[in-house]
């Protein structure tokens, strides 16, 4: 492992006790280092190559400097191990791994210096993707905490009003009681970045309409049609305009998830886009990878990323 130091939020290389910042090197004496005549405090972490050997609290130093993928690869992964319930769901020292899907992805629209991960796979290398199912999947529900868009048949307000962001996923780092911010470990609920996504908050069938597409604050979210397939067959188009296909997915990676509790069965998952034609139905990824729209009340996978 090497050393690192975080100067003006920029990670340099500590070597054999001296800090190279613009090609020049500075002693470093008692945690602080002299730059341009200005002593600068150090923080010291140590950095693996190997994700999954970092806590944290040192991945988001490196985020915060911008330097992810110097570090890291799109895809690696890192264990998360859910304690708790989330929904309907309940999980009891469930570990799964969480992966990069993106290295400041779309930043000039969705905030500078984050790692975005997504749920999930079932291993550290090779394995499964997976997606979490709860007790009702691939039914229709009426009352809410279940893994679908609202409980009752309407995408009227988008991903914005639906239940799926206001119970299950949540929008806050406070009272946050069964959703999927209470069940994370609170090393990684302690590092969470707020991103700013764009969807067609409006909907009801109103078809693609520029103005539908508004931003919204998540530190959970669904991922959009685009940013999974970078093309739009049911969403709002417009929507292309305010996102950018995650990199993991442009790479060719598959798109099919497996549920978490059977990962012999392929799952559909669900998108945060509504069906731009249609005032009660979502977009969602089916389980053969492809792309396909259902409606709102019926419960199915929930693969959530989030921001470091």
């Amino acid at each position: 492992m090497s050393h690192k130091t975080i100067i003006g939020g920029t990670l340099y290389d500590v070597k054999a006790g001296k800090c190279l910042v613009d090609g020049t090197a500075y002693s470093i004496q008692k945690g602080r280092t002299l730059v341009d005549g200005t002593g600068e405090d150090i923080v010291f972490s140590s950095v693996s190559p190997i994700l999954d050997e970092n806590d944290w609290a040192t991945i988001r130093e490196v985020s915060d400097a911008g330097q992810g993928s110097n570090y890291w690869s799109i895809g690696d992964r890192k264990a998360i191990t859910l304690n708790g319930t989330v929904g309907h769901l309940s999980l009891s020292d469930y570990t799964t791994y969480a992966f990069i899907i993106g290295f400041n992805h779309n930043a000039s629209i969705e905030g500078e210096n984050r790692i975005h991960f997504q749920f999930a796979k079932t291993a550290l290398t090779g394995g499964t993707g997976v997606c979490l199912c709860d007790s009702s999947y691939n039914s229709t529900v009426s009352t809410t905490g279940y893994f679908s868009m609202n409980s009752s048949r309407t995408n009227s307000g988008g991903w914005a009003s639906s239940q799926m962001r206001t119970n299950i996923c949540w929008m806050s780092l406070s009272n946050y009681s069964g959703t999927i911010i209470a069940v994370i470990p609170a090393a990684l609920r302690a590092v969470l970045k707020s991103v700013t996504k764009y969807t067609d908050n409006t909907a009801n069938g109103g078809g693609s309409t520029a103005s539908y597409v508004t931003a919204t604050t998540d530190y959970f979210f669904l991922l959009s049609e685009f940013e999974v397939f970078g093309s739009i067959s049911y969403g709002n188009t417009n929507e292309k305009n305010k996102q950018a296909q995650y990199a993991y997915y442009s790479a060719g990676n598959s798109k099919i998830k497996h549920k978490h509790d059977g990962t012999s069965t392929a799952a559909f998952w669900w998108l945060r886009s509504p069906y731009a034609s249609n005032s009660g139905t979502f977009v969602f990824v089916n389980n053969v990878g492809t792309i396909a729209r259902i409606d709102a009340v019926c419960s199915l996978g929930f693969a959530p990323g989030f921001c470091v």
